[in-house]
């Protein structure tokens, strides 16, 4: 009977709301399995869906009865009522019966579906959670057995198994989730916080590898550096300098950071950041130069002691051949490096700077301010990626006057937000 039709479709609704609060609950769970709160929520949502999708099949001759003819009779009456709405469409009877008839359609072709896409579901929840148990297992044994041999066919294994749990979690959906809520992040994502991502998954590897004897190794060099020192009497001895090697440094250090720790050995005059030649990345260590031996001494007395979770390796740096030359640019786009001086002031001067190495979270007010004794900032052309559209560091300021620029330019190297700043007059594309 066509009434009994309609209390199924308003089942149906009831039941395609359940199942996605199920659904929702069930995507908060995969990000975040270790809340307890999620996944109970996700239980509840899946019984209530459970319980309501029992309730719509319990009618005994809805569930005999062939649902090819009643979606076949519901898809009828659904065109033919469309088709004449659509040639009277000021008819709002015509409308309202287009719109019933839809909706029992709707519904009945979802409850057909319901059940086989449930069964389905489950089934591979189920297989997927045994799939990624084995896998994060063989990951453990294998790292095991890298810790245990540190055998390049131990590291090999170690690294296939790595990547086939990475495959089979992105297959199941987590990684499309992660991927969307970076997108989301908005389009000034930070570099650095890529380069820390990066940085922290090489400290866990470095950590998972040198966990057994890393802090002794750094505890002996910590003694002998310091008998050696104590040895020696005075700083003025054939090592001593004033320029140290600072190593086994958090990916997370900034400059802020190093200068904190090391106040009390005294001031520090540059402090220079190494990075891998192939891949532009932080190696974990650097050098710092001190204003005086006296002051690198006291630094190098540290070695060993914990700075972000980790031990510090520090050393007077061994003097190059011919003297240490001059360096183009440091670690973190020229943190502690010498700033490079502006060009030559173009003929007539003009009313735009630019301005490099910025932090990727300045904005037009911070800059502003940077610039307020200078003169009143008109325009800001902030650069970004024509790729993925990311801040690049850098822009182009145009001023009220060519005299506010030249004052602008006389700020070239200094520190806004923690960075040393590049100030330069503009020049023509032609």
């Amino acid at each position: 009977p066509r009434e009994s039709i309609i209390r199924r479709a308003d089942t149906m609704a009831s039941v395609s709301e359940l199942e996605k609060e199920f659904k929702k609950a069930r995507k908060a769970f995969r990000a975040d399995k270790k809340d307890a709160s999620l996944k109970k929520a996700m239980r509840l949502a899946k019984k209530k869906l459970a319980e309501a999708k029992e309730a719509a099949n319990g009618d005994v001759e809805m569930k005999e009865a062939s649902p090819s003819v009643d979606l076949s009779s519901l898809e009828k009456a659904f065109k033919k009522a469309r088709k004449a709405w659509r040639a009277d469409k000021k008819n709002a009877d015509l409308k309202k019966a287009f719109k019933k008839a839809k909706a029992e359609f709707e519904a009945a072709k979802e409850s057909k579906e319901n059940g086989n896409e449930e069964k389905a579901e489950e089934k591979t929840e189920e297989s997927e959670s045994v799939d990624l148990s084995e896998l994060e297992a063989k990951v453990k044994a294998a790292r095991k057995e890298f810790k245990k041999s540190k055998s390049k066919e131990a590291k090999k294994a170690l690294k296939l198994a790595r990547k086939a749990l990475a495959a089979a979690k992105e297959a199941n959906g987590d990684a499309d989730m992660e991927v969307e809520e970076k997108t989301t992040a908005g389009k000034k994502r930070s570099r650095e916080e890529a380069e820390e991502a990066e940085g922290e998954e090489d400290e866990k590897e470095q950590k998972e590898e040198k966990e057994d004897d890393g802090a002794n190794a750094w505890a002996a060099l910590s003694a002998k550096k310091k008998q050696k020192t104590e040895s020696n009497g005075d700083s003025e001895n054939i090592e001593a300098s004033a320029k140290c090697f600072v190593g086994n440094l958090s990916f997370k250090i900034d400059e802020e950071i190093t200068r904190d720790f090391f106040k009390d050995c005294g001031p520090i005059v540059d402090i220079f950041w190494l990075k891998d030649r192939e891949t532009d990345r932080f190696k974990g260590c650097g050098f710092i130069t001190f204003e005086t031996k006296e002051a690198a001494s006291s630094a190098c007395a540290k070695a060993g002691q914990d700075l972000m979770g980790r031990p510090l390796k520090i050393n007077f740096a061994k003097p190059r051949p011919g003297g240490d030359k001059p360096r183009k640019k440091s670690f973190g786009g020229g943190k502690g490096g010498t700033p490079r001086k502006p060009s030559e002031r173009p003929e007539g001067g003009t009313r735009t700077a630019f301005v490099g190495n910025l932090s990727f979270d300045i904005d037009e007010d911070g800059m502003k301010t940077f610039a307020k004794e200078c003169g009143q900032i008109q325009d800001f052309r902030w650069l970004n990626d024509r790729e993925t559209g990311n801040f690049k560091g850098c822009g182009f300021l145009e001023f009220d006057s060519v005299e506010a620029v030249d004052k602008f330019i006389k700020l070239n190297g200094q520190d806004l937000m923690g960075r040393s700043i590049r100030i330069d007059y503009a020049t023509s594309r032609n």
